[in-house]
C-alpha cells in the first residue's frame, strides 16, 4: 500500500528531478517506509515514475518502481492483490521467473503474459484494490489502471506538450508546474450536491479521476479515451431459495476475509458494532493466528455512540479490544488535522472520527480490515426501504401529494438529532422525483437541486433543476428492471468510491495504515449483483441474506440492531455559540470561497441564518463551505 506519481513529457533531456521530488513529497505520508524513482528517455519523451512505499508484503523485496526481467516494463503500484499467489503459480508454470514474493511483480508478469500493456487485457483477473502506472519501453506506452471498485485513487491530467501526469492524490498531481488550477464548475457542482467530485471530474479543469474498473493509455503524445475492463452484469439471476445460497455467502465471506489477512505485518479490524464490521471481525478470528486486535471509538454523546455494541462483539469473538474515548474537545482538536489529510474536498463529516480511528489503529497494527461495501452490495441503507414505499406514495393523486402532504411536511419542526423522523419525512416528500435513481440522488444530496442553482448563480453548468453532469450521465446507463438493484448499483458506482472509500483511504493513509474491505472482494461483488433485490430486502428487513449468513457467527442483538452511521453532532456544533461556529464564520467571511466568483455568498449567509433559527437544517452545505474554504487556503 503506497503512493504513486509520475509523468511523461516532451523533452530532449532527462527529467528535471525537482518536479518528481515535489510530487513525491506530497504523498510521503502514504509511504513512510521508503521511496524510489525510475526515469528513462525514449525519443523526444522523458519518463519519470515515482513511488512511496508502505511495506506490507515481502518487506525486503517489494521495492518500487519495479521492472520485469529485461526492464522493458516498469511499474509503480499502489494496492494489494489478494490472489497474487495464484497468479504467481500460473505465470511460473508459463515460464516466468520471479525475483520477489511481492504482488507487484505478479502484476508485471501477468500484464506481460496477457497483453495488458497494449489494451488492458487481463486486468479483470486481479482480485484486490489497486491503482498503478505501467510503462512499456518497447512500445512507448503508459498504462494507468484502477481496481473495479475504486478503492485506491488515481488522478491524471494531459500536459500542454502532449504528455501526461498522474498521482495517487490531487495535491501531488498539482505539484507538476504545467498543470493549471482553474476551478471546474462541474466538479464544484458535484461536490456541493453530494459532498464529493464524482469521477471522472475533479475540482480542477483538465484534471480527471480514473473511474472504477477502468484503464487509460497514452502513447506518442496521444491520450486515449478511458475504457472499462469490468462492469456489473446487466441481468440478475434467481437462485433457489434454500440453504445453498446462504452457504455460498458464508463460504465467500470466509474466503474473502482469509485472503485479506495475508500480510507480513500485524493486522487488526475496525469494529463499529454494526453487522458488517462485526461479521468481518468474527470471521477474522477464525482465520487469524493469535489473538485479533479490534478497534473502536467511544463517543461521550450516547446518540452517536456505538461502542457498547462493539464491546459485545469483542467479548463474543474474544478479541483484544482497544477503544478510544472521544470528548467534544478531543474531536474538535482533530478537525484541522482531519481536513488537512484531504487532498481534495470531501464534505462527509465522518472523516473526523475515521481519522481518529485510523490514528488509534496505526499505533498497534499496520493493516486493518473494515466493513465497507456491505450496505451497497446487500441492501443496508434505510433509503432503500423508503424506495420500497415509493410506489404507494406515487399512486396517490398529485393533488394530495402537493396540496396536502407537502405543506404538512414543510411545517414539521426541525429537531436536533441523527436522521430524525422529521428529517426523513422532509427528504422523502420534498425531494421527490418520479425517476427512482434521480430521487435517490436527491435524497442523498447535501444541497438539493434548487438550492444548488442558488449556490452557483450564473456560473452553474446546469440547466435549472438538473443533476450535475457526471451524475446525469451515470443514470442514463441501461437498467436491470429491478429498481432497488439499480439503486444499489448506483451507490456502488457513486457514493461508495466517491465518499466512503475516499474517506477511509485518506484518513488511513495519513497515518501509514492500510485498510482492506473484504466485503468488496471480487466473488462477493459478483454474487451480490447476480441476485434480485427481493433476496436482500424483505419488507422492512434490510440485508436479509447477509443477516441470515451472519447468524452462524454473531449474536442476534447485533444482527438485528438499528443501523447507525459514523456521525458527529454537526448540526448543533454549527449553530451560534457552537464549537464549529468560528470556523463557519471564518469561511463565510472574506476568504477564498468567493475569489473565484462562482459561489453566491448571500445564499450561504442566508442558510446560516436559517440554521440558527431552526427553520431548516443547513448543516451539510455549511460544513461543505468549511471544507472547501480549508482546502482553498492550503492550495
Amino acid at each position: 500500500m503506497c503512493g504513486i506519481a509520475g509523468y511523461v513529457q516532451s523533452s530532449p533531456a532527462p527529467p528535471d528531478p525537482r518536479i518528481i521530488n515535489a510530487m513525491m513529497g506530497c504523498i510521503a505520508h502514504r509511504g513512510p517506509d521508503g521511496s524510489g524513482v525510475w526515469t528513462t528517455q525514449r525519443g523526444d519523451w522523458s519518463v519519470s515514475l515515482a513511488h512511496r512505499r508502505l511495506a506490507i508484503i515481502d518487506l525486503e523485496g517489494g521495492k518500487q518502481p519495479m521492472g520485469n526481467e529485461d526492464g522493458s516494463l516498469q511499474i509503480t503500484y499502489n494496492g494489494e492483490l489478494y490472489n497474487h499467489l495464484a497468479l504467481h503459480d500460473d505465470l511460473a508454470a508459463k515460464g516466468h521467473t520471479f525475483r520477489t514474493r511481492s504482488d507487484t511483480e505478479a502484476i508485471i508478469h501477468h500484464i506481460q503474459e496477457y497483453g495488458g500493456a497494449t489494451g488492458g487485457e487481463g486486468l479483470a483477473a486481479f482480485d484486490g484494490m489497486f491503482a498503478f502506472a505501467l510503462w512499456d519501453q518497447n512500445r512507448g506506452r503508459l498504462l494507468l489502471a484502477r481496481d473495479r471498485v475504486g478503492i485506491k485513487p488515481l488522478f491524471y491530467a494531459a500536459l500542454p506538450d502532449g504528455g501526461l501526469a498522474f498521482a495517487s492524490e490531487l495535491t501531488a498531481l498539482m505539484a507538476h508546474p504545467a498543470i493549471g488550477r482553474e476551478i471546474d464548475p462541474n466538479g464544484l457542482a458535484s461536490f456541493l450536491f453530494l459532498d464529493y467530485a464524482h469521477a471522472p471530474t475533479s475540482l480542477f479543469k483538465g484534471v480527471h479521476k480514473l473511474e472504477q474498473g477502468c484503464f487509460v493509455a497514452w502513447s506518442d503524445g496521444k491520450l486515449e479515451a478511458p475504457r472499462r475492463y469490468w462492469s456489473m452484469a446487466e441481468k440478475t439471476q434467481s437462485p433457489p431459495r434454500d440453504g445453498t445460497l446462504v452457504r455460498r455467502v458464508r463460504e465467500g465471506l470466509n474466503e474473502a476475509v482469509r485472503s485479506q489477512l495475508l500480510a507480513d505485518v500485524p493486522v487488526g479490524v475496525f469494529l463499529s458494532g454494526g453487522i458488517d464490521s462485526s461479521l468481518v471481525a468474527a470471521l477474522a478470528t477464525r482465520h487469524h493466528s493469535g489473538r485479533l486486535k479490534t478497534f473502536t471509538i467511544r463517543f461521550d454523546d450516547p446518540q452517536f455512540d456505538e461502542s457498547p455494541f462493539a464491546r459485545i462483539v469483542a467479548d463474543h469473538i474474544g478479541s483484544e479490544h482497544i477503544e478510544e474515548r472521544l470528548t467534544q474537545t478531543s474531536l474538535l482538536e482533530s478537525v484541522g488535522a482531519a481536513l488537512d489529510c484531504l487532498d481534495e474536498p470531501l464534505a462527509d463529516p465522518s472523516i473526523i472520527p475515521t481519522f481518529i480511528l485510523s490514528r488509534l489503529a496505526s499505533r498497534h497494527v499496520k493493516v486493518a480490515l473494515g466493513g465497507d461495501g456491505g450496505d451497497e452490495l446487500w441492501g443496508g441503507y434505510p433509503t432503500y426501504k423508503a424506495h420500497s414505499m415509493a410506489d404507494r406514495y406515487a399512486s396517490l393523486p398529485r393533488a394530495i401529494r402537493t396540496g396536502l402532504i407537502e405543506p404538512l411536511v414543510r411545517r414539521l419542526p426541525v429537531r436536533p438529532g441523527y436522521q430524525t423522523f422529521e428529517w426523513k419525512a422532509k427528504r422523502f416528500a420534498l425531494r421527490w422525483d418520479d425517476d427512482p435513481l434521480t430521487r435517490h440522488l436527491r435524497w442523498m444530496s447535501s444541497l438539493d437541486l434548487a438550492d444548488l442553482a442558488l449556490a452557483m448563480p450564473g456560473h452553474s453548468p446546469l440547466p435549472p433543476h438538473a443533476l450535475p453532469r457526471s451524475f446525469a450521465e451515470i443514470i442514463r446507463a441501461p437498467r436491470t428492471g429491478d429498481p432497488l438493484n439499480d439503486i444499489m448499483r448506483l451507490d456502488f458506482a457513486t457514493y461508495l468510491p466517491g465518499s466512503v472509500l475516499t474517506k477511509v483511504d485518506r484518513a488511513s493513509m495519513a497515518h501509514g495504515l492500510e485498510v482492506r474491505p473484504p466485503l468488496l472482494a471480487n466473488a462477493m461483488i459478483d454474487l451480490a449483483f447476480s441476485l434480485p433485490s427481493k433476496l436482500k430486502i424483505h419488507g422492512a428487513t434490510t440485508k436479509a441474506l447477509l443477516k441470515a449468513a451472519a447468524a452462524a457467527y454473531l449474536p442476534q442483538q447485533i444482527i438485528h440492531r438499528r443501523k447507525k452511521g459514523f456521525a458527529i453532532p454537526l448540526a448543533a456544533w454549527l449553530k451560534a455559540g457552537g464549537p464549529l461556529r468560528d470556523r463557519l464564520d471564518g469561511a463565510l467571511g472574506d476568504g477564498p470561497l468567493w475569489y473565484t466568483g462562482i459561489l453566491n455568498r448571500a445564499a450561504f449567509i442566508r442558510w446560516r441564518e436559517e440554521h440558527d433559527t431552526s427553520r431548516a437544517d443547513r448543516s451539510r452545505p455549511l460544513w461543505a463551505a468549511i471544507v472547501l474554504d480549508h482546502w482553498l487556503r492550503r492550495l
